[in-house]
């Protein structure tokens, strides 16, 4: 089970590092500079070569909303001011 603080970097990492980068490469099109990006856990733009670079790749990535913590809210609120 994941916990809340786990990086989606982290786990695109993992993902990306199950493959060479030339078997990316050859499947999805990314270039080379990029998977090594993805490898290293950097930070990335999610564009449809991403997404479809995964769902190539057999993954598929999913949105889910979350209950509101209205703690968090009040929080941002009095940083704010």
């Amino acid at each position: 089970m994941k916990k809340v603080n786990d990086f989606i970097f982290d786990d695109v990492a993992d993902i990306i590092n199950e493959f060479s980068v030339e078997e990316i490469r050859n499947k999805t099109g990314l270039k080379k500079g990029r998977i090594y990006n993805l490898r290293n856990g950097c930070t990335f733009y999610l564009d449809y070569n991403l997404y479809f670079a995964f769902k190539k790749l057999g993954y598929e990535i999913k949105i889910e909303k979350v209950k509101k913590n209205k703690k968090i809210f009040e929080n941002s609120r009095e940083m704010d001011t």
